[in-house]
């Protein structure tokens, strides 16, 4: 076992170097968040403080960044925006270790409300409401879920019957389970939702696919608009700085402009025109342009395992158990340390994806999707360990896990369910194969492609099968090529099974008895990426005990996924018993290893202290946030 690194006298220094690779080109951006976030009135909030008091205060906030100027950001500099999205992002992102409800509630007014105007609009939605979006003076929120429509956004029941003789929209609920649930903004502070509808063109037509409408719900006094019903969803289990509620609509009409066109567009004939026939491509391609919300969940959620992480890790280095602290203990290093390097292959993951987003990756949707699931379950599954791991201290509530894990524990359910998020990666895999083999006999094509592939990869990886050293598994390469090989051989052998179903019976049925296998895959897809991306980060630093620490981490976020995963490579012929023995073994050196660094590892996410637990002690007295913005 190589000796552990030798710190330079000075462990704050690599602490700030550590920190600096994990900034990036944010650095400053971050550290004006961080700054932010210490300044008094804005600790985390007590957990017994009443929701009223709670959403007030969460409003004060959101003004506090449209004082600061964050708020502007990430929109288009034509209608007065910063255009730097990436840094507004980055800006999020440290915002979220203060408080779970300023974090999403900024997301549903500037994210869900603002960039869906900005994404689905054109230029006359732009011009009439952005400016106002981001100076906080219109209020709004994203009215798409309903009560009996679950993840089937595209079978969504609100209707919206367009009139040509008015040229205007009528909006109606027409049963219960029609109407818009736990939307953000709704119940108190909003004016404007975006609402999606059913589009027709008549009463009796056929449904044109799925549109969203700028309604208003209330006017400048706060009063409730005509035909608007608003009913607040009351206390949550978390998140309750966010004033979520119920809406209907009676016959609500809104002007013809109120239609976001940019992907349709009803002319002055009153005839729908789209240059994307298919309703259900039209649906994808409307939602594809709102894919941010999942990375913005993806780097919320790693916010809070980075606030569990840090806080546990430092509870461990300080408490004493029979002459030793708590993070000595070997039980100690398993539990939390595979969650660290997971939250750091996670945290190069996610600046991927927003780099990718500026690109315009066409994968981005199935990458992000992947993504979102794992790191919103990761995150639930840090902050248990961490509570446990903080014994009696961690159930009392001054201290943050309990708050972490009522607050997070919806991100597994909005901006899609896990579940089906996993099922829509593994079904735009799947059709993405498909496209490789559609030259003419489509399925059977794949199913013929997918078992070359399956026996080439075998055979390549049966011959390194049986190798237990550990430069074999400390090898880059080999790390990238047997979660590339797990995930590939998962594909092919996922669509051999279900075309020999669909053949058998038929594809809905093939469909359905798949779902383990696609929701399994999934994962895998979502551990390659991480590996790669994390593997690129390592290699990319020229700072050698940067790299080094680095290294250490990688490899144990490698050797962790590759044992957790090891019945699945002992079954399908890439591994042999003696290796996944020796597996256990190299985790354990690794945690052993990286022990002396976990504090500096932690350290270097660049959380304030305060942010670390919400202790009456460490709350300093709230100051006025200044004049409510119109709502």
């Amino acid at each position: 076992m190589p000796d552990v690194i030798q710190l330079p006298s000075d462990r704050n220094a690599l602490t700030a170097r550590l920190k600096a690779v994990l900034d990036g080109d944010f650095a400053q951006s971050r550290d004006d968040a961080r700054a932010f976030i210490s300044r008094p009135g804005m600790a985390p909030v007590p957990p017994d403080t009443p929701k009223e008091e709670y959403r007030e205060k969460t409003l004060g906030w959101i003004r506090d960044m449209i004082a600061a100027g964050f708020t502007a950001l990430p929109y288009d500099p034509a209608y007065g925006g910063g255009g730097e999205r990436q840094k507004y992002m980055n800006i999020v992102e440290i915002i979220a270790h203060q408080d779970m409800s300023l974090a999403v509630k900024q997301g549903v007014q500037f994210g869900l409300f603002g960039m869906s105007i900005e994404s689905l609009g054109t230029e006359k939605h732009h011009a009439k409401y952005l400016p106002d979006v981001m100076s906080g003076k219109l209020l709004g929120g994203f009215a798409m879920t309903e009560m009996a429509g679950g993840s089937d956004v595209q079978g969504i029941s609100t209707e919206a019957v367009y009139d040509h003789a008015s040229r205007s929209f009528v909006l109606t609920t027409p049963n219960e389970g029609a109407r818009k649930a736990y939307i953000g903004n709704a119940a108190v502070h909003g004016e404007m939702m975006v609402v999606f509808a059913q589009l027709k063109m008549s009463p009796t037509s056929e449904s044109m696919g799925v549109h969203a409408f700028m309604v208003p719900i209330r006017d400048k006094a706060g009063k409730t608009m005509p035909g608007v019903t608003i009913e607040d969803c009351g206390h949550k289990v978390g998140l309750n700085g966010i004033d979520n509620g119920y809406l209907s609509f009676d016959k609500v009409k809104v002007p013809h402009e109120a239609m976001l066109d940019r992907f349709a567009q009803i002319d002055d004939a009153g005839e729908y025109q789209s240059e994307i026939k298919k309703k259900s491509q039209r649906f994808f391609k409307m939602i594809g342009t709102l894919v941010t919300g999942r990375i913005f969940v993806s780097m919320v959620s790693l916010s809070g395992a980075k606030n569990a992480l840090a806080a546990s890790i430092t509870h461990a280095e300080s408490r004493k158990v029979f002459g030793e602290t708590l993070l000595d203990k070997q039980a100690t290093q398993t539990r939390i340390l595979p969650h660290l390097a997971k939250a750091y292959a996670m945290h190069f993951m996610t600046r991927h994806m927003m780099s990718e987003f500026q690109n315009g990756n066409e994968y981005l949707e199935t990458m992000a999707a992947a993504i979102k699931a794992t790191s919103s379950d990761a995150a639930i599954d840090v902050v248990d360990e961490a509570r446990k791991l903080a014994g009696g201290a961690g159930y009392m509530s001054q201290e943050r896990y309990g708050a972490l894990r009522n607050d997070m524990d919806v991100f597994r359910t909005f901006e899609g369910d896990n579940t089906v998020l996993r099922l829509l990666v593994a079904k735009n895999q799947l059709a993405r194969l498909s496209q490789k083999f559609t030259a003419s006999t489509g399925l059977q094509k794949v199913a013929k492609g997918a078992a070359m592939q399956v026996k080439r990869l075998m055979a390549k990886f049966n011959s390194e099968s049986g190798k237990t050293d550990r430069e074999h598994f400390l090898d880059p390469a080999f790390q990238n090529s047997l979660f590339a090989a797990r995930e590939r051989t998962m594909m092919y052998m996922l669509s051999n099974k279900i075309t020999k179903i669909a053949k058998a019976e038929s594809p809905a049925v093939a469909a359905n008895k798949c779902q383990n296998d696609m929701i399994a895959y999934a994962d895998a897809y979502a551990e390659r990426l991480m590996m790669q991306k994390f593997i690129k980060a390592v290699k990319a630093q020229q700072d050698p005990e940067v790299k080094a620490i680095l290294k250490d981490v990688c490899d144990l976020y490698a050797v962790t996924t590759m044992r957790e995963n090891g019945l699945w490579y002992l079954e399908n012929g890439l591994m042999k018993p003696q290796t996944a023995t020796a597996l256990r073994r190299l985790e354990r050196e690794l945690t052993e290893k990286i022990r002396p660094h976990a504090q500096m590892l932690a350290d270097a996410f660049g959380i304030p202290p305060v942010m670390l637990s919400c202790a009456p002690s460490m709350v300093p007295p709230v100051k006025p946030s200044g004049p409510a913005p119109v709502a």
